[in-house]
């Protein structure tokens, strides 16, 4: 029993140390290829992404590449380098530490790959590439094709609160403190509600009332009574 508890003791110490060099976060960088060869001044667009994970225990390389020739091999590394991806730039030096796996274009021109390593620290002194080359016979790299300089992702800044929009002219305006409040009908308070007191109410009492005493009263048959009936013949 006690020599099994010493070997586990021996056991954790052994391991101690591996677990200190552990890296305390893992820390992404990210590229965008771009074309770098004989025609590079005329040629623009993307092709292609790739990706570097320096992780806690194990790194890793992502490669993704489009628009290159169909079927074909290429040789891609990652290099650090004083400048990267610029035409004056100096040949970058290899990282070593790396396995890489074959990269090959489908019929479209795409391909995928990876590389790990185990052991790969970034030095913030140096620039760091991955370079995409043409396969010579013996499978080492030849002539560069693609370049994309790896760099850290920023975070996205916070975009400025919009101004308020200016009134527009000829705009009609909000509705003021100081402007007159309606009722539930939409009608002012002040303004006077049905009849008004001082208007005058049906027939004025000034206006005469019936028939006037100064008006010539006649009969029945609409004559009047103080005219002298007409007869057929002359009075004698």
């Amino acid at each position: 029993m006690k020599r099994m508890i010493a070997l586990l003791a021996a056991g954790s110490v052994l391991a101690a140390p591996g677990a200190a060099l552990a890296k305390p976060k893992a820390k992404v960088y990210k590229g965008t290829f771009e074309y770098v060869g004989a025609d590079g001044d005329y040629v623009t667009g993307k092709f292609g992404k790739v990706q570097l994970v320096d992780g806690k225990r194990s790194d890793k390389l992502s490669v993704h590449v489009r628009r290159l020739a169909s079927r074909t091999t290429y040789v891609y590394r990652l290099q650090s380098a004083p400048s990267a991806c610029a035409a004056d730039a100096p040949a970058g030096v290899d990282v070593a530490g790396w396995k890489y796996r074959t990269l090959r274009t489908s019929r479209s021109g795409v391909a995928n790959a990876t590389a790990r390593a185990k052991h790969f620290s970034v030095d913030k002194t140096q620039r760091y590439f991955v370079g995409v080359f043409r396969a010579e016979a013996n499978g080492q790299p030849g002539e560069l094709v693609l370049c994309a300089q790896l760099n850290t992702p920023y975070k996205k800044a916070k975009k400025p609160a919009k101004p308020a929009k200016p009134t527009a002219p000829g705009s009609k305006p909000g509705k003021r403190d100081d402007a007159p409040q309606g009722n539930a009908n939409g009608q002012a308070d002040d303004k006077p509600r049905g009849k008004s007191e001082d208007a005058p109410r049906g027939k004025s009492d000034d206006a005469p009332r019936g028939k006037s005493e100064d008006a010539p009263r006649g009969n029945a048959n609409g004559r009047d009574k103080d005219k002298p009936k007409e007869t057929g013949k002359p009075a004698r």
